[in-house]
């Protein structure tokens, strides 16, 4: 029996897969540790989508190979990075066995092995096992993994290879069910682009959550993942009839990446400015109040001032919840990374810019909370020791001073706001 600790970089979607690799190891009479002290085997799951997080994994990994010399221990690297930096993961750590993210359920075999196990770009999909339900409100789900699209800054298909794979809903439908029976109230349902799910089982998210939501009785609310926008038009219509059932998050993450049309074709996105307003006054024409979550990326080359104002523009016309702000970075094996780029202090302006925009939009939403009232999941403790819970629009609330337990439901009157949160009141 090996003692292994794991270590996650990334995503919903990664911290998932983590969750797989640790039901697999206790399946073979493994144990997950929490600490790098008490680990036999360490693994590092990695994360390749931008440039600074491949540096910061490239510092921890000379860190976990200094501690490798003085303990002893197995080192593993799984996860994007692995398909895309093989050999320089190798010139840090040479004893490394290295797997990547579709090999994931072979982790139990590179444990127990004693020789060094490189599995790389194979791309043999095995999505057979989910993660078990290990404690807490949140319960993570991958669905699928892949993406349809061919974004010009996009690294996905080397990490991931091409196309989608998705589980079969029988067998998502069964691991939800039993995490709800063992105490999970927030199901997430994540993947690379969950609006992808089913395009290689001849059906979509659509019938998996209806089915979710029909088959799994109790208490809990489900939240789904990141959807691209060039799929989620085709069963949009369908999918708001679902959120009738006030156990759905009433909440979209859609990735926009632009607010201007020149700057998304050389992006190789789908779709227009407009189609994409189009989507969302969809979402807000159903009747019921949502949050919109977007990402945005500045400084993408050919992006010039005319192009960033227009961003600036549709992120104050289009009023989200919430905006992930990332500066471009130069990604290996994808178009952007020979096209010319705009200079590092403009880069560092413009996202200074979108996120100050950003917040003010945000603020003018959250005030709009006040005085209302919300059923909340309390999902865990904030940095500073007070209760978060989330709203039915996925609205993180601060309950301050009052007592409730992770994973009670709760009735709440919103008597505050920031940019990044409502604050709450338990309701006796």
């Amino acid at each position: 029996m090996a003692r292994v600790y794991i270590e996650t970089f990334g995503c919903w979607l990664n911290k998932g897969e983590s969750n797989i690799m640790a039901t697999l190891l206790k399946r073979r009479g493994h144990k997950v540790v929490e600490s790098i002290e008490n680990a036999d085997v360490v693994i590092l799951n990695t994360c390749a989508v931008r440039g600074d997080t491949e540096t910061k994994i490239f510092r921890r990994l000379r860190e976990l190979e200094e501690l490798r010399q003085k303990r002893g221990f197995r080192l593993v690297v799984s996860g994007c990075l692995v398909n895309v930096r093989p050999k320089s993961i190798l010139d840090v750590a040479p004893s490394a066995s290295l797997v990547e993210p579709d090999a994931i359920e072979k982790i139990p075999e590179v444990v127990e092995s004693e020789d060094k196990l490189l599995i790389v770009r194979q791309y043999k999909a095995s999505r057979n096992v989910l993660p078990d339900y290990s404690g807490g409100a949140v319960h993570v789900v991958p669905i699928e993994s892949g993406c349809l699209g061919s974004c010009a800054f996009c690294i996905e298909w080397v990490t991931r290879g091409t196309g989608v794979k998705s589980y079969p809903i029988d067998v998502i439908i069964e691991n939800v069910r039993a995490a709800v029976s063992k105490g999970a109230r927030e199901i997430f349902l994540t993947g690379q682009d969950v609006a992808a799910y089913g395009y290689d089982l001849g059906t979509n998210l659509y019938e998996l959550v209806k089915r979710i939501l029909e088959e799994v009785d109790g208490e809990y609310r489900v939240r789904l993942g990141m959807m691209e926008p060039m799929l989620l038009g085709r069963f949009l219509k369908n999918l708001l009839e679902l959120f009738r059932d006030e156990r759905l998050y009433r909440y979209f993450h859609i990735p926009a990446q632009s607010g201007d049309d020149k700057v998304l074709r050389l992006m190789r996105r789908k779709y227009t400015v407009e189609e994409y307003k189009g989507i969302v006054n969809t979402i807000r024409g159903s009747g019921w109040k949502f949050s919109i979550v977007t990402d945005i990326i500045v400084g993408f080359p050919g992006e010039g001032e005319a192009e960033f104002q227009n961003t600036l523009k549709f992120l104050r016309e289009v009023m989200f919840d919430k905006v992930h702000v990332a500066r471009y970075t130069f990604r290996p094996f994808t178009e952007g990374y020979v096209m010319s780029g705009v200079p590092e202090p403009v880069k560092k302006q413009r996202s200074r810019l979108a996120s100050r925009v950003a917040l003010e939009v945000a603020y003018e939403i959250n005030r709009s909370y006040v005085g209302e009232e919300r059923e909340v999941v309390v999902e865990g403790t904030s940095i500073r020791g007070d209760l978060v819970g989330r709203t039915i629009e996925y609205k993180p609330v601060v309950i301050k001073d009052q007592e409730a337990r992770v994973g009670e439901i709760v009735r709440v009157k919103i008597v505050d706001a920031t940019p990044v949160s409502l604050i709450g009141k338990v309701l006796a």
